[in-house]
């Protein structure tokens, strides 16, 4: 049986027990019970068991539990190659933590590839059926949540904002979104980039449900328009950008 409540407790312990001076520990806390509901959501459209549903929702409570080891990094080469998908599982790992709230072994493995994988540009290959499916549940589930940052949350300090708006757009980046491609950072030119690479968000979902909540609210679109894009061109293209992304909301069934 899978204790969701004291996962929660131990979540949050956990946390504190890091003593980490940083502002955005909590913003990350409130997105990681944002996105269990959000893995609950999707595992109830699936009409999967109860006890599936659970690990769903434990899965979103664990996906980014090694962000706060992130949290810790001052030295740039450090944080550039740091996988917090691949620091969580071996947080997951130290000392029995998941045998706090979960007595059974059986989805262990299944916790640890689904946090492992969240953060991937793509699946790795050989996956099970079942690991496959609590994946996809915890990528769209997250990217749900993204969108919604991206919108509410994300870049609403002055300087953050400025950069995005007198940036531009890496070419290489929109050909990959023109193709329906997740974006790859690694091609990126200038902080607005960040804002094609959320976009492209939509591309990347597994579930209709998923895309049914970004019709319903708008996210990708208040997004976008939240900027005053300062080069006209970039500016041109990011209109294009948005109605390209939602004829595809409106058009696509998975």
């Amino acid at each position: 049986m899978i204790e969701i409540e004291k996962a929660k407790k131990e979540l949050i312990s956990h946390v504190q027990k890091l003593n980490l001076k940083d502002g955005k520990v909590e913003k990350k806390l409130e997105h990681i019970l944002r996105v269990s509901k959000n893995c609950q959501k999707i595992a109830q459209k699936l009409e999967l068991s109860q006890e599936e549903i659970n690990l769903a929702k434990l899965i979103g409570l664990l996906h980014d539990i090694g962000r706060f080891e992130q949290y810790k990094i001052t030295e740039p080469k450090e944080l550039a190659k740091f996988d917090h998908g691949k620091a969580g599982v071996k947080i997951l790992k130290e000392d029995n933590y998941i045998r706090k709230y979960m007595e059974d072994s059986k989805y262990d493995e299944i916790i640890y590839t689904a946090v492992y994988e969240h953060n991937k540009y793509e699946l790795s290959k050989g996956l099970t059926k079942e690991q496959e499916l609590f994946c996809k549940i915890i990528k769209d589930a997250d990217k749900i949540d993204l969108l919604y940052e991206g919108a509410y949350v994300y870049w609403q300090e002055p300087n953050r904002k400025k950069q995005i708006e007198e940036g531009k757009l890496s070419p290489k980046m929109l050909k990959d979104f023109y193709q329906y491609k997740l974006a790859d950072n690694r091609n990126s030119i200038s902080k607005t980039d960040q804002i094609l690479t959320f976009t492209s968000f939509v591309f990347d979902l597994n579930f209709k449900f998923c895309l049914e909540i970004l019709r319903k609210n708008n996210n990708v679109t208040k997004m976008i328009e939240k900027f005053d894009y300062q080069d006209l061109e970039t500016k041109e293209e990011m209109q294009k950008v948005n109605k390209f992304v939602n004829k595809y909301l409106e058009k696509t069934d998975l």
